[in-house]
């Protein structure tokens, strides 16, 4: 029970941090956007934008901490009453619900909040005639100062991770008992087995090499994304984005690389009962409330496009370009005059797809399939 317990403090401790993040979400974007509409940045400081931000990110807050109560509260009676095996499925299956409904309000929340505030500011904008005669656009011709990010082929590191799991899942499978625990309730119970087989080591490979599908990608996006560098001040703009994406990427390397390897080295371990499968959960739950703290920490520290980097190195006035009417519900960029396919996202820290390219759509359809392929040959492995 102790240890059932310390995983639900783990996932509390995970809604908790992503709720953060949302609610800061405002402070992280750039001084002349507030809530995905282009203002003058001498505006940041009209005081019903700043109400907007403090209650925007209060309402988060209050959010994510009722969900994160009533976690804990349905978490104590559920693991307090699953002693009795007619009703432990059913409970868990409460219990399972109540995590996803934890983690996913806050996002929900987050989504109308912007929206709603993105409707008020508008409203602002219209009413101080707040609108750029045209859009601006800049080419650092020459300009080597800003830093890069590293290559792809830093995503080399993957490859001997993989070779590691696979070398410590043939190292154990020889001791590995004839039947593997392979699933656990909430209350630590094993309740379901797999026979001992070569699944026993590719299920771990194939969630690793999943894995690093997907942080390469993201250093992909990172890499092609258009460079958000403000017209008013090219040379600071550009150095800031620079950093910003150089150190998106370090970030999505080292990150990555310890988050792919704890997930297959754990799951090898705990298969063959080197680890248990509690503290199997309770290593990977850490290693993600690490990367959780490495993100906020990032966004303190850079902003989007390195926009808090900027304010760092300058404060300075004016307005660049408007374009709100092709960030549809603030989240969504749809602009068919431009040959961008990937670009910052207006709301939030990282990247988004241009959603007028064909490419987008291919992109998403294609990493859709792999996810579905995935999951398919985990059911069959397991």
């Amino acid at each position: 029970m102790t240890d059932s317990l310390t995983l639900m403090v783990f996932l509390i401790a995970i809604v908790l941090l992503s709720g953060a993040i949302l609610a800061a979400t405002p402070w992280f974007m750039k001084k002349n956007e507030c809530f995905a509409v282009t203002i003058p940045e001498s505006a940041q400081a009209d005081v019903r934008f700043l109400a907007f931000r403090k209650r925007y990110a209060a309402a988060v807050l209050a959010v994510t901490l009722i969900c994160a109560v009533a976690l804990g509260g349905v978490s104590n009676v559920a693991l307090g009453k699953m002693g009795s095996a007619d009703d432990s499925d059913s409970l868990n299956a409460i219990l399972a619900a109540a995590i996803v409904v934890a983690a996913m309000m806050p996002l929900v929340a987050s989504f109308a909040l912007m929206l709603h505030y993105r409707k008020r500011v508008e409203a602002i904008k219209r009413e101080e005639g707040w609108k750029a005669e045209r859009d601006e656009a800049v080419a650092l011709i020459g300009f080597e100062e800003a830093p890069v990010p590293p290559s792809l082929a830093w995503n080399v590191v993957y490859v001997p991770i993989v070779l590691i799991t696979l070398a410590i899942g043939l190292a154990l499978y020889p001791s590995t008992p004839d039947l593997v625990p392979t699933h656990i309730d909430f209350a630590g119970n094993v309740n379901q087995w797999t026979p001992k087989g070569p699944a026993l080591i590719a299920f771990p490979l194939l969630v690793e090499v999943f894995m690093a599908a997907c942080f390469i990608f993201s250093h992909w996006m990172t890499i092609r994304s258009k460079k958000d560098v403000d017209p008013a001040r090219p040379a600071i703009s550009a150095y800031a984005y620079g950093a910003f994406a150089r150190a998106e990427c370090i970030l999505l390397l080292v990150s990555g690389s310890v988050l792919t390897a704890v997930l297959g080295i754990v799951m090898i371990l705990m298969m063959t009962e080197t680890l248990s499968m509690l503290v199997t959960m309770v290593l990977i739950i850490v290693a993600t409330l690490v990367f959780v703290g490495a993100m906020i920490a990032f966004s303190v520290v850079y902003g989007q496009s390195g926009s808090r980097l900027v304010k760092r190195l300058e404060e300075n006035g004016g307005i660049i370009a408007d374009n709100d009417e092709h960030w549809k519900a603030g989240i969504f960029y749809w602009n068919k005059g431009d040959a961008s396919l990937i670009l910052p996202k207006r709301f939030g820290v990282g990247w988004t797809m241009n959603w007028a390219r064909p490419a987008a759509w291919v992109i998403v359809g294609g990493f859709t399939l792999a996810s579905i392929a995935f999951v398919a040959a985990c059911v069959f492995l397991m």
